[in-house]
C-alpha cells in the first residue's frame, strides 16, 4: 500500500503541465516547492511560489483548517498571534497573522482576505480597522495567492498552494532564499499534518 501512495504521489508532484516555467527549489519528504520571479510592473519582479502536497482528509477538513485561528497558529511558522474575523458570506473571512522573526527580518504582520469558491481558496492583502498596523511592526504587503483542492484516485487531497509577496529590498536574496523556502516547507508539513487529524 506504501509503494502505491508513493507512486500515485509522485506521479501528481510531476505532472508536467502544472510546473508551468516554476523551479524545484526545496523538497521534504511530503512538500515539494517550486518558485519562479514574474514582472510586477515599474521593472520590478515578484516571487511566486507553489507548494504541492497530498493530504489523506476530505476537502471540508481542509478547509475547516485554514478557517481555525488555534490550528493556524499552529501550522504557520513563527506566528505569534492568529486571529480569524469572520464575515456574513460563510466564504469569506479575513486572517490577520503576526509573526515573531528570528533577525535578519524585523518582525512582521499581515491582514489577509480569504475568498472560497468550490474547492479554490483566493486571498490577497486587504486593510481593515480591526487590525491596524502594530508598533515595531512590518506589514507584509502585495501578498496574493490561492490553495487548490483536488480529490485524487487514492482517496488523499492534492493541495497545490500559490503565493507571491511584494519583495523586501533590506535583505539580500542569498539571505532570504533559505529561510523563505525553510519556513513554507515546515508551514506545509503542519498544515498537512494538522489537517489530517
Amino acid at each position: 500500500m506504501l509503494l502505491f501512495m508513493t507512486i500515485v504521489f509522485f506521479r501528481f508532484l510531476f505532472a508536467k503541465p502544472n510546473t508551468g516555467d516554476f523551479r524545484l527549489v526545496k523538497q521534504s519528504e511530503n512538500v515539494f516547492l517550486y518558485e519562479r520571479w514574474i514582472d510586477a510592473g515599474a521593472g520590478e519582479k515578484v516571487r511566486e511560489i507553489k507548494a504541492v502536497f497530498l493530504v489523506h482528509a476530505d476537502a471540508e477538513n481542509i478547509m475547516r483548517t485554514l478557517k481555525d485561528p488555534a490550528k493556524g497558529k499552529a501550522w504557520n511558522v513563527n506566528a505569534r498571534h492568529y486571529q480569524v474575523m469572520r464575515t456574513p458570506d460563510e466564504n469569506r473571512w479575513i486572517s490577520y497573522i503576526q509573526y515573531d522573526i528570528p533577525w535578519p527580518f524585523d518582525d512582521q504582520d499581515c491582514c489577509l482576505a480569504f475568498h472560497a469558491n468550490g474547492r479554490e481558496v483566493s486571498f490577497e492583502s486587504t486593510n481593515h480597522s480591526a487590525f491596524p498596523v502594530a508598533e515595531n511592526m512590518t506589514r507584509i504587503s502585495g501578498t496574493r495567492g490561492k490553495w487548490i483542492l483536488e480529490d485524487t484516485h487514492s482517496g488523499n487531497v492534492k493541495v497545490t498552494y500559490f503565493i507571491t509577496t511584494d519583495r523586501s529590498k533590506k535583505i539580500p536574496r542569498w539571505v532570504s532564499d533559505p529561510i523563505v523556502h525553510g519556513n513554507l516547507i515546515k508551514t506545509m508539513e503542519k498544515f498537512k499534518s494538522l489537517a489530517e487529524q
